[in-house]
């Protein structure tokens, strides 16, 4: 039998990475979609290295340009012309207020208007013979966000770096929700999935997470310890992508305490996901922000 083709977005590192191992353990071909050449270059290596015989490439994106959406959609169709699965993950969390060369907020461009794109632009690749999903990866954070529509660039809202990233993870979800609405009668299913709190590069490098005071740094200590690695954090993701009993529209999460570590479970989706007018709003609005058309009478 064929290898079934995985793209997972921001593979090089922290929860990427590992999704990207334990799909190359599943015997997945992974298509490892990254910004940075030299880090997916050696994360390549080292993949390989820990998993004989696997089948991993590495093709660039930034997810947050929509140029190098257009291109490496390209890419891959040259090189690999077909795809069964589609984990978007790439992600950022916590700048300041930064626009991309479009003029979108950067952390809404990264976390979802990027992902849309590159769904929009992928879809013809998809196997037409076998099922297939779509994993977007959600956030904690998404709960004390809006649903955007009347505001995705921050020209209105005063800007704050988490509730930028919340906003965007809400975006994220009802897009998955209305993908899914939109995919009904194909052979295609769109789901998330979060993975709690993780120990990634993200949160290392986010200065909104770091202790301001030696009693903050004394809970960190203490806390430290029980947040989730990687690979541990990876696994809602995995059960969304690989389990069989999921359907379209499912949102899972870590079953522990407030859903920051544990076995794979339902998780709480935030009720401005299930808008399904705001979410019909979005759409139209990310098509005009992104230029792609898809599933609906305008594409």
């Amino acid at each position: 039998m064929p290898r079934k083709t995985v793209v997972v977005t921001g593979a090089n590192a922290g929860l990427g990475y590992a999704i990207s191992r334990a799909l190359l353990e599943q015997d997945y071909r992974v298509v490892m979609a990254c910004r940075n050449a030299t880090k997916a270059a050696a994360a390549r290596s080292s993949l390989l290295e820990s998993v004989p015989g696997a089948d991993a490439s590495v093709l660039p994106l930034d997810v947050s340009e929509l140029d190098s959406v257009v291109t490496f959609a390209k890419l891959f169709e040259e090189q690999f012309g077909e795809l069964d699965l589609l984990i978007n993950n790439a992600g950022i969390v916590g700048l300041p207020l930064t626009r991309n060369d479009a003029g979108h907020e950067l952390q809404m461009a990264t976390n979802y208007l990027g992902n849309f794109a590159l769904v929009g632009r992928m879809l013809p690749f998809f196997n037409k013979e076998s099922p297939c999903r779509i994993v977007n990866v959600g956030s904690l954070a998404h709960r004390f966000g809006k649903l955007p529509v009347d505001d995705m660039s921050w020209t209105v809202d005063d800007y704050k770096p988490m509730k930028g990233y919340a906003r965007s993870k809400v975006a994220l979800l009802s897009f998955t929700q209305e993908l899914n609405r939109r995919l009904t009668g194909t052979n295609i299913i769109a789901l998330a999935a979060h993975p709690g709190f993780a120990a990634t590069e993200i949160t290392a490098r986010n200065v909104e997470m770091q202790p301001k005071n030696a009693i903050q740094r004394w809970i960190r200590s203490k806390v430290e310890p029980l947040i989730p690695t990687p690979a541990e954090a990876a696994r809602p993701i995995l059960h969304a992508a690989l389990a069989e009993d999921v359907s379209g529209g499912d949102y899972y999460g870590p079953g522990g305490f407030l859903e920051i570590a544990g076995k794979p479970a339902m998780a709480k989706l935030n009720p401005k996901t299930r808008d399904v007018e705001g979410a019909r709003q979005l759409w139209s609005i990310s098509q005009d922000m992104t230029g792609v058309r898809f599933l609906g009478a305008d594409a």
